[in-house]
């Protein structure tokens, strides 16, 4: 006999009990796809961080997984709230959000959490599951179809808010912890800020207190990320200049202006044979965009950048 809420959440989710359970066991059918030998709940995409830097693998699950778990998180996972101290992957924060606390500060610390994906297990989820007052039966099913091979998948939906809520205890603690020592505290996915007057920052053994926090959880620090700015240096956020006001970095500003001048004088082929870059035109121009697009939502009044959207929009228009 079928679990009631298992009953409720097939119905909720518009996918049958025996679909759903598939989805989760990442079974084989007798009758697999023509053209394949064996049918994956998941496959492995692999994308660049960036033109420049380095790409990393992704676990992308198939279209009815992708359905499912996007159905999971908003109709499900969103009842739950995420701690005030975590600006990553919630409806109606962004970026700014990440940066604005740590402006014009003395003193920024950035840590990083290593593999932190990787380290959300199976046992993490299940007892995020469980907030959602579902039967036992209920939160081991919605656990099994939104990780893989045991831990939380990148490239799954539901995977970000997932990893929000299992940090939610850390932030909270943490953040709590910060607040009455009067520094400021964020956390935007796997990137830990901290902010505030450099005495405060370096007599309360932050560091210490934040890698033994992770510990606890099965965490460890990234420590070749770690980062000690002060105000005479360029304090960065999430890629957002803090010093004085929110803005992009020098860098990307003179790179985007120089990307632009090529692809209007010499057109995006020619633009990325002189960069030696191998992608196609629509890639690129669509990569171009999106890091423009990244310095408008800095700054929304930014003529400049207001400026090359247009010209590199009307670019891509015509490929």
């Amino acid at each position: 006999m079928t679990d009631r809420d298992v009953t409720e959440l097939s119905r909720a989710l518009g996918v049958p009990v025996g679909k759903l359970y598939m989805l989760s066991n990442e079974r084989i059918p007798r009758k697999p796809k023509r053209g394949s030998s064996k049918y994956k709940n998941y496959h492995t995409v692999v994308i660049k961080k960036g033109l420049f830097r380095k790409s990393r693998k992704l676990s992308v699950p198939n279209g009815l997984l992708k359905m499912t778990q996007r159905r999971i998180l908003h109709q499900y996972l969103y009842r739950l709230e995420a701690s005030r101290y975590s600006t990553a992957y919630q409806p109606g924060r962004s970026l700014r959000d990440n940066a604005s606390p740590h402006l014009g500060q003395e003193y920024l610390i950035k840590l990083d959490i290593s593999k932190f994906f990787d380290n959300i297990d199976a046992d993490m989820v299940y007892n995020v599951m469980r907030q959602l007052g579902l039967s036992r039966a209920a939160a081991v099913l919605l656990m099994r179809l939104c990780v893989h091979n045991s831990v939380l998948p990148q490239g799954a939906p539901t995977s970000p808010y997932i990893a929000n809520l299992v940090m939610k205890p850390f932030d909270e603690h943490l953040g709590d912890w910060c607040r009455a020592r009067g520094i400021n505290y964020t956390r935007y996915c796997d990137d830990m800020t901290f902010s505030g007057r450099k005495a405060d920052l370096l007599t309360c053994h932050l560091v210490g207190k934040v890698r033994k926090m992770l510990r606890r959880m099965g965490f460890e620090l990234n420590d070749k990320k770690t980062l000690f700015l002060s105000r005479g240096s360029q304090q960065k956020v999430t890629g957002i200049v803090v010093n004085q006001k929110l803005k992009v970095p020098r860098e990307l500003r003179r790179t985007l202006r120089q990307e632009v001048y090529y692809c209007t004088k010499f057109g995006a082929e020619e633009s990325l044979k002189r960069r030696r870059l191998d992608m196609a035109p629509e890639e690129y121009l669509r990569s171009l965009l999106g890091r423009i697009a990244f310095a408008l939502q800095i700054d929304p009044e930014d003529s400049e950048m207001q400026g090359y959207h247009s010209q590199i929009k009307a670019l891509a228009a015509q490929k």
